[in-house]
């Protein structure tokens, strides 16, 4: 649209010459954003949430003192709000002869950035242990901030603060399931310039959601087709169709599941594993299955029987002494030869054998099938999920000062330590 356009159709010419601005209301402008009044100190954040951003436009002669309200012109389902003082901003006037129907619609960014943690290079030495030893060529996220960084490759470009959570979470150098080489510039960067195949948005947090389609590098290099939702504190969710898996992790790495290529399930928990079915629970393994604890193995029934049959060999042995026992009768039927041997005397009825110990029983809090809180009395288990809604005795909730120290800033600055 030509910049005289809507104020060639302005009739009003006393209110063009009251507000020169209203003359050049056709034009789509570049405002900074203020998120705190200069004069009083208090906040212009919208407090109800619906986008708005005060910010000024230096071109029509706006200064920061007195910004404007622009409300949020937003494009499909995509809602995000630049919540930084001097992020910059595209803007425009809706309205006819008004500066009421003002709106922004994009941030004004030198650089595309779609990646938790920031886009894939060398790393930069920077005394951290990032490049050195056993770390050494491996590709680190890097924090491009501007236009100028984008163009550099290499070891001048910061290393990002993400890199740390990464370490901590232990996939820094699994560039699949930590790291990825998902970015805007990647495939621009090619010998024979290639069209992007990333899409993907980032919030001014650091959460992010990428979609890359794949590309293949001049070296033969093939970059898989990856889906990847990561928050700022490293927790991640990776459907990678390349390679043909899905991965979710936590932020800390404590636990993760992963279903791979070969249709294998991998579930690692630092913590407790807890199941709860209520009906059947059917465990089968085609071939063995294997089941060990580093300490006691119990199994208990309530109100059915306990049933172990072998169409093969029964093999019960330990290297301590046994306990077998029962309240009620004991039956022994053998169908063939019964032989007893033993190393010392062979006692029957005295003198008094010990008893077999006791599985501890507890009582579960519960929720029934009509919602309502119940009890699961005597059970083995040492925790039991529940129907919704389950209190999680793990559940860690942080406080301001943790959140703010778990989270990997944009600048670097995050102090993960």
């Amino acid at each position: 649209m030509a910049d005289n356009t809507l104020a060639q159709n302005i009739n009003d010419k006393k209110s063009i010459n009251a507000n020169p601005i209203l003359a050049k209301l056709g034009n789509i402008y570049k405002a900074i954003v203020i998120t705190t009044d200069i004069s009083t100190g208090e906040s212009l954040i919208d407090p109800m949430g619906q986008g708005r951003v005060a910010a000024y436009i230096p071109s029509l002669g706006m200064t920061p003192n007195r910004p404007r309200i622009f409300k949020h012109a937003k494009t499909g389902a995509v809602f995000t709000v630049p919540d930084k003082t001097g992020t910059e901003i595209l803007v425009f006037f809706a309205g006819n002869n008004s500066l009421d129907d003002s709106y922004w619609f994009a941030t004004a960014s030198d650089t595309v950035d779609v990646v938790a943690g920031g886009v894939l290079g060398n790393p930069h030495i920077d005394g951290s242990g990032i490049g050195e030893g056993a770390y050494e060529g491996v590709s680190v996220l890097k924090d491009v901030a501007n236009e100028g960084d984008a163009e550099i490759d290499g070891e001048e470009l910061p290393n990002s603060a993400f890199n740390r959570i990464l370490g901590n979470q232990g996939t820094f150098s699994d560039q699949l399931r930590g790291p990825t080489t998902s970015s805007s510039r990647r495939d621009g960067g090619y010998e024979t310039t290639q069209h992007s195949k990333v899409t993907g948005i980032k919030s001014s947090g650091g959460c992010s959601i990428s979609i890359d389609d794949g590309s293949v590098a001049d070296d033969g290099t093939i970059h898989p087709e990856q889906i990847k939702i990561t928050t700022s504190s490293g927790a991640a969710v990776t459907l990678d169709g390349g390679n043909d898996f899905i991965y979710i992790v936590n932020s800390s790495g404590s636990g993760w599941v992963e279903i791979g290529a070969n249709g294998e399930v991998m579930v690692y928990a630092k913590g407790s594993l807890n199941m709860r079915t209520q009906k059947d629970f059917n465990l089968r393994a085609d071939k063995n299955i294997n089941l060990e604890a580093g300490e006691n193995i119990n199994i208990h029934s309530i109100e059915g029987n306990t049933k172990i049959n072998s169409d093969k060999e029964l093999h019960l042995r330990s290297k301590g002494t046994q306990f077998l026992q029962s309240e009620a009768m004991m039956n022994i039927n053998v169908g063939v030869d019964c032989r007893v041997t033993t190393a010392g005397l062979l006692h029957l009825n005295g003198p008094e054998s010990p008893k077999s110990e006791l599985i501890i029983l507890t009582d579960k809090s519960d929720i029934d099938e009509n919602l309502e809180s119940t009890k699961l009395k005597g059970t083995i288990v040492s925790e039991m999920p529940t129907h919704e809604p389950f209190i999680r005795p793990h559940a860690n909730k942080l406080t301001t000062s943790e959140f703010a120290i778990s989270k990997a800033s944009d600048d670097g600055k995050a102090n993960m330590e």
